[in-house]
């Protein structure tokens, strides 16, 4: 039904966030900073100090974590997992 699509949708998409917050926030041993995504230094000497968050990380986490029960290929299984994907992509 509707109401589970959503539920779904959200749980995938917050945990999602939630991993990608604890990473950024070096809250996790398993990841941190996106190291991709540091910028060059500029020839003014401006040095970024931020941290890029690691949205790879934690889209990889959630579907690891919410699609593994899902180990079957019938109709039901296959709609949780487009809605878990589907919450995952608008959480980016």
């Amino acid at each position: 039904n509707k109401e589970a699509a959503f539920s779904f949708a959200i749980v995938s998409a917050g945990i999602a966030y939630a991993i990608t917050q604890a990473c950024s926030r070096g809250n996790l041993n398993r990841c941190g900073c996106d190291k991709s995504k540091l910028p060059n230094y500029s020839h003014h000497g401006w040095k970024w100090g931020g941290c890029s968050a690691d949205v790879k990380y934690g889209l990889s986490f959630s579907r690891n974590f919410v699609d593994i029960r899902e180990f079957t290929e019938n109709a039901r299984a296959l709609m949780n997992v487009h809605n878990n994907r589907a919450g995952r992509k608008v959480s980016v």
